[in-house]
C-alpha cells in the first residue's frame, strides 16, 4: 500500500468533497444505434456542422449507403462513430445535461429525454460584420469605457491594441485631456455624464466629439456597441436576435428526467485525489518561473504596476528564455541538478523499481494502491475547486482527466445555455471565495480568435471581472492599470491599488490560453496555477514512454489509464497490399486487443468494434494515413447508467466538481509604511558611488583582495562606508558601493578607481567598468533598517576581505559561518531549539531546490567527515577585529526585529554573507553550508 515515509508529517491534505450536482454529456445516438435507422437525423446534424459535405449526401437514402464510394462512406462512418461514442460538444453531435443532487447512496439509472433542446446563438464571427455609427452612439447618450491597459511613460501614453488579430503596444503623445477622459471612463459612463464631469465649455464640447471618435478608432475607448465576451450575450444586448442565412453557434441540451449516481462507485475518488496530491508535484509554469527570476533581478521586492513590469523597455516582459552556465567542481555537481524534472524523478525513479516490461506483459491491470513507495513530505495544495471527467462502466470509474485551476473552466461554457448551470458555476465561485476571504477572484474577459471565441462566451460567475480590449457589463470592472505586482518568497502577488486587496485570476473557460501571444493574458492565466496542483492526470505512458504495450492502470475500482497497444501501418499493409477484414481482425485479436478500442488524439478519436466488419474496414482505412498508432482499450458497460425514456443506453461522460474549504490564498502582508524621508535612489555623482566591475569569477577575488583594499586605504578620509556583492545578471560582476563623506569628492574617486583598474581593463582581465544608479533595498529591509543594513554590509565586507586576503578555503568559510551562528545563539538572539528548527527548514529547502538524492547525501556526508575533523574557526590576528565587528553588528541588527521578521532578516543577511564569501556557485555553496551547519548543531545537541 501507499505509505508516508515521514510519519511526523503535519501537512495533512484535506480530502476533497464531491459536489452532489453534476453536468454530464451524451453523444447524439445510443451506442447500440444502427446507421440506417439514424440516417435522417445524422444528415441533419451533418448539415449543421459541414454544409459542403451535406451537399454531397443530402439526397442519399438509407438503402443507398452501401453503394456509395468508399471515401464518402468512410466519412459518413466517422460522423456516425462520433455521434455514438464521443460526448464532446460539437453542433448537435452531443448534448449536455444538468442533474441536481445526483450522487446518492441508492441505485437508479439516470433517464434523459431523447429529444435535444438546441440553444441557438449568433455565430461569433458575425460581430466583424457589424458596424455602428459612432456619432449616432454619442447622440443616443451611449456608454463609453476606457481601454484600461493605458499607462504613462516620460512623454507618452502606452496601451495595448489589436489589429487583425495581432496585439501591439501602441503609443500616443502624452496629453492631459486624453488622460482625464481615460480616467473618467474607467467604468462605463454615459456620454452626457462624461461631459458633465469634464465641466467643458460649448466649444470644448464640440471638439470632444471629434476627440472621442479618434480615441475610439485608436482603441483607447470602447462603446456599449463594442463586444463583450462575458455577461449578457453581446448580440442580444445590442438588439440583434436573428440573422438570416448565417452560421449559428449551437449548444445542445438534454433534460435529465430522473435518476442518480451510486455514491458507492465514487467512494475511492477522494482517497485517490489525496494520494495523487502526495505523489505529483505542483504544476509550475516555466514561463512564470523565468518571469519571477527576471522580476527579482530588476525590481527585487518592489511592488510596481503590472503594465510597467510587462513593458519590454521599462520592465521585463514575459515568457522569454533564460540561460544558465556550467561548472565542474564538487559544488557544481549539485548545482546542475537544479534543472532536473522533479515529476520524472519522483515518479519514474520510484515506479521503475516496482514496474517493468515483464510486469506489463502479464496483461493484467496494475494497481497503484498496491504499490509501496514513499510519498512527498509536503502534499501538494489542491485548488478549492477542480474537475474530474469520467465515465462509468459497471463497477469501474474510468478517468479521462483530473485537474484545472477551477471547476468553472469546464462548466463555464454551458452557463449561457442554462440558468441552473449559471447558478451552479456561481456556487463554485462562492466556494472558492468563502474559503479565501482575504483575496478577490476575478474572471478574465479576452477575445481575439474569432473562429474559436464561441467557447469563451459565458455568464459572469465571479464577483469581479477584468476585460482586456472589450466592453465590460459588470457592476464594477477591474482596470489593468490599477493592478500592482510584486514577488515575495518566489510567489507573484497581484494587488488592486484601488481596493487594496490581493487579486487572484481565474478563467471560467476551457480556452487553450497558450495560443495567445498577449503577455498580460498569458501571465494572468499562468498565475491560476501558481502554488497549486492543477494537473492530477496520471498515466503510464507519460512515465514510461515509447513502449509497445501498456496495461490498465487502476486505483481500486478507478481506472487511471486503460490498456494500450502500439501497431504499425506495415502490419496491415504488407508489400503495400491491405489485409482482408478477417486477416486484420485475426492479427488484432492475437495482440490481446480488447473487443472495443479507440484510436486518435485527445477528444478526436474513433471507436472500433473488433467484431463488426464495417468497423474493421474503417480501421484499415484509418491506418492508411498513419505510420504507427496506439490503440486504446474502451470499456463498454454491460448495464449503462444513462438511458433515454425509450430504454436506449448512452455512453455518458460526467464532469464531477471536486472542492474543499481550506484557505489556499492568504492576504497580503501588511508592510510597514515606507518612510518617505529616506532617500531610496542615488544617481551617479551623489553621496553613493556605485561601480559594476565585469570580470571572470576567479579574477573577482584578486580584485577584492588587492585593488579594493588599496583604494579604500588611499581614500579612507573621503569614504564613510562601503560594501560589495557579487552578481551574474548580464555577466559576472562585482557591485562595489561607496558612501562618501562629501558628495563633491565623487568625481575624484571615480577617476582614481578607473585608474586603479586601468591595467586590468587594458589586458582584458576586466571586460567593463560601469558607474550606476544605486537603488536601496528598502522593500526588502525596510526604510527603518536600511541604513543599519548598509553599515552591516560594510563590516561583513571587511571581514570577507580579511578571509580572502588569507586565501581561506571553502571549509574555512563554512566553519566561519558555523561559528557566527553559534555566537548568535550564545547572545540569545535565537533560542537553541528555535535555531535548530530554522536551520533545518532552510537546509531542507535548499536540498529540495537542488533535488538531492541518496548518492548526493552520501557525498555530502563524506565531505562533512573531512570538514568536522578540522579545528573550529579561529580568526587570525588580522581577522579578529573584523570578525568581532561583524559579530557585534549581526547581533545588534537582529535584535531590532522579532518573530518571523527576525528569521527572515537572518536568512537574508546570511544569504548575502555567503554571496560575498564565494566567487562562484553561491547558492549551491549556501546549500552545503546549511547542510554542514545543521550537522554541527545536531552533533552538539546530541553531545549536550
Amino acid at each position: 500500500m501507499l505509505h508516508q515515509t515521514n510519519k511526523n508529517n503535519k501537512n495533512k491534505q484535506m480530502k476533497p468533497n464531491i459536489h452532489p450536482s453534476v453536468i454530464f454529456r451524451t453523444p447524439k445516438f445510443s451506442y447500440q444505434s444502427d446507421l440506417s435507422a439514424c440516417w435522417d437525423e445524422l444528415k441533419q446534424a451533418i448539415a449543421i456542422s459541414s454544409g459542403a459535405f451535406y451537399e454531397t449526401i443530402k439526397d442519399v437514402e438509407a438503402d443507398d449507403l452501401k453503394n456509395l464510394p468508399q471515401k464518402v462512406y468512410f466519412t459518413i462512418w466517422k460522423y456516425f462513430n462520433r455521434a455514438k461514442y464521443r460526448s464532446t460538444p460539437y453542433g448537435t453531435f452531443a448534448s449536455f445535461s444538468f442533474l441536481e443532487n445526483a450522487i446518492r447512496p441508492d441505485e437508479s439509472r439516470i433517464v434523459i429525454d431523447e429529444g435535444q433542446i438546441v440553444h441557438r446563438f449568433i455565430d461569433w464571427p458575425y460581430r466583424n460584420e457589424l458596424h455602428f455609427d459612432f456619432a449616432e452612439i454619442i447622440l443616443q447618450n451611449g456608454l463609453l469605457f476606457s481601454n484600461s491597459s493605458y499607462y504613462l511613460t516620460t512623454d507618452s501614453i502606452r496601451y495595448i491594441a489589436c489589429t487583425n488579430g495581432v496585439f501591439e503596444l501602441a503609443e500616443i503623445e502624452q496629453d492631459d485631456f486624453v488622460k482625464q477622459i481615460l480616467d473618467t471612463c474607467i467604468e462605463p459612463i454615459h456620454v452626457n455624464d462624461l461631459v458633465e464631469k469634464l465641466a467643458l465649455d460649448e466649444e470644448s464640447r464640440i471638439n470632444l466629439l471629434s476627440l472621442l471618435n479618434d480615441m475610439h478608432s485608436l482603441q483607447l475607448v470602447f462603446t456599449d456597441r463594442d463586444p463583450n465576451i462575458i455577461g449578457q450575450d453581446y448580440f442580444e444586448r445590442v438588439g440583434i436576435t436573428t440573422v438570416v442565412d448565417k452560421p449559428q453557434y449551437l449548444i445542445a441540451e438534454r433534460k435529465a428526467i430522473n435518476g442518480v449516481l451510486n455514491e458507492k462507485l465514487l467512494r475511492q475518488i477522494p482517497n485517490l485525489i489525496e494520494s495523487l496530491s502526495k505523489i505529483l508535484q505542483s504544476d509550475e509554469r516555466d514561463a512564470l518561473k523565468n518571469f519571477i527570476t527576471r522580476f527579482k533581478r530588476k525590481f527585487d521586492q518592489q511592488e510596481v504596476p503590472l503594465l510597467t513590469a510587462l513593458d519590454p523597455e521599462m520592465g521585463v516582459g514575459y515568457d522569454e528564455l533564460e540561460q544558465a552556465g556550467e561548472n565542474d567542481d564538487f559544488v557544481a555537481q549539485f548545482n546542475h541538478k537544479k534543472n532536473v524534472d522533479k515529476d520524472e524523478k519522483d515518479l519514474k525513479y520510484v515506479l521503475k523499481n516496482h514496474l517493468s516490461k515483464e510486469t506489463f506483459n502479464k496483461r493484467e491491470p496494475i494497481f497503484l494502491n498496491k504499490l509501496s513507495f514513499g510519498l512527498n513530505e509536503k502534499p501538494g495544495v489542491l485548488p478549492n475547486s477542480f474537475s474530474l471527467l469520467m465515465s462509468l462502466a459497471d463497477d469501474l470509474v474510468c478517468i479521462d482527466q483530473i485537474g484545472g485551476a477551477t471547476a468553472n473552466a469546464l462548466t463555464g461554457r454551458f452557463s449561457i445555455a442554462d440558468a441552473a448551470v449559471e447558478e451552479y458555476c456561481k456556487n463554485t465561485s462562492n466556494i472558492e471565495q468563502k474559503a479565501n476571504p482575504d483575496v478577490l477572484f476575478f474572471d478574465v474577459a479576452y477575445m481575439v480568435e474569432t473562429n474559436v471565441d464561441n467557447i469563451n462566451r459565458r455568464k459572469l460567475v465571479y464577483g469581479h471581472q477584468l476585460s482586456i480590449l472589450n466592453f465590460d457589463t459588470s457592476a464594477s470592472p477591474l482596470a489593468l492599470h490599477d493592478i500592482q505586482i510584486s514577488v515575495k518568497d518566489n510567489q507573484v502577488f497581484l494587488r488592486s491599488y484601488k481596493l487594496n486587496k490581493r487579486l487572484v485570476p481565474r478563467l471560467a473557460s476551457a480556452y487553450n490560453y497558450t495560443r495567445s501571444d498577449l503577455s498580460v493574458f498569458r501571465l494572468l492565466c499562468d498565475l491560476q496555477h501558481q502554488g497549486i496542483q492543477t494537473s492530477l492526470s496520471f498515466t503510464l505512458e507519460n512515465i514510461f514512454p515509447d513502449l509497445d504495450y501498456y496495461p490498465r492502470f487502476q486505483y481500486h475500482n478507478v481506472v487511471l489509464s486503460t490498456a494500450k497497444w502500439r501497431v504499425n501501418k506495415e502490419m496491415f499493409f504488407p508489400d503495400k497490399v491491405s489485409l482482408s477484414i478477417e486477416e486484420a481482425r485475426s492479427y488484432l485479436k492475437k495482440t490481446g486487443l480488447s473487443k472495443f478500442f479507440k484510436a486518435g488524439l485527445s477528444d478526436q478519436t474513433l471507436c472500433f468494434n473488433l467484431d463488426n466488419d464495417d468497423d474493421v474496414s474503417a480501421f484499415l482505412q484509418f491506418m492508411q494515413k498513419q505510420k504507427k498508432v496506439y490503440l486504446e482499450e474502451v470499456i463498454i458497460t454491460r448495464d449503462s447508467v444513462v438511458e433515454d425514456q425509450n430504454g436506449k443506453p448512452y455512453l455518458a461522460q460526467f464532469i464531477l466538481n471536486l472542492h474543499h474549504n481550506n484557505t489556499v490564498y492568504g492576504k497580503l502582508n501588511e508592510e510597514e509604511n515606507a518612510d518617505t524621508s529616506i532617500q531610496q535612489v542615488y544617481l551617479p555623482g551623489k553621496e553613493w558611488l556605485y561601480f559594476e566591475i565585469y570580470c571572470h569569477q576567479q579574477r573577482s577575488d584578486e580584485i577584492l583582495a588587492g585593488i579594493i583594499p588599496a583604494f579604500l586605504g588611499q581614500f579612507s578620509e573621503e569614504i564613510k562606508s562601503w560594501f560589495f556583492i557579487r552578481y551574474n545578471e548580464n555577466g559576472n560582476h562585482l557591485r562595489f558601493r561607496v558612501l562618501l563623506n562629501k558628495q563633491e569628492d565623487g568625481q575624484k574617486l571615480t577617476s582614481a578607481f578607473s585608474d586603479a583598474l586601468h591595467h586590468y581593463l587594458d589586458k582584458g582581465l576586466v571586460s567593463d567598468l560601469q558607474l550606476k544608479t544605486y537603488k536601496r533595498e528598502t522593500e526588502r529591509y525596510g526604510a527603518n533598517l536600511i541604513s543599519q543594513v548598509e553599515q552591516h554590509f560594510s563590516v561583513d565586507s571587511e571581514f570577507v576581505l580579511s578571509l580572502l586576503q588569507n586565501h581561506a578555503d571553502a571549509f574555512t568559510k563554512y566553519k566561519s559561518c558555523s561559528t557566527m551562528v553559534n555566537e548568535l545563539r550564545l547572545a540569545g538572539v535565537f533560542d537553541g531549539a528555535v535555531l535548530t528548527k530554522i536551520i533545518k527548514l532552510v537546509s531542507d529547502s535548499f536540498n529540495e531546490e537542488h533535488h538531492l538524492d541518496a548518492s548526493d547525501f552520501k557525498k555530502l556526508n563524506q565531505q562533512y567527515q573531512l570538514y568536522k575533523n578540522l579545528p573550529e574557526f579561529t580568526p587570525h590576528q588580522n581577522q579578529k577585529n573584523a570578525f568581532d565587528e561583524f559579530k557585534k553588528s549581526f547581533i545588534n541588527i537582529l535584535n531590532q526585529s522579532s518573530g518571523d521578521k527576525r528569521v527572515k532578516l537572518f536568512t537574508d543577511l546570511m544569504h548575502m554573507h555567503v554571496n560575498r564569501l564565494f566567487s562562484r556557485d553561491q547558492r549551491t555553496n549556501e546549500m552545503v553550508m546549511y547542510y554542514f551547519l545543521l550537522k554541527d548543531i545536531q552533533r552538539k545537541n546530541a553531545i549536550g
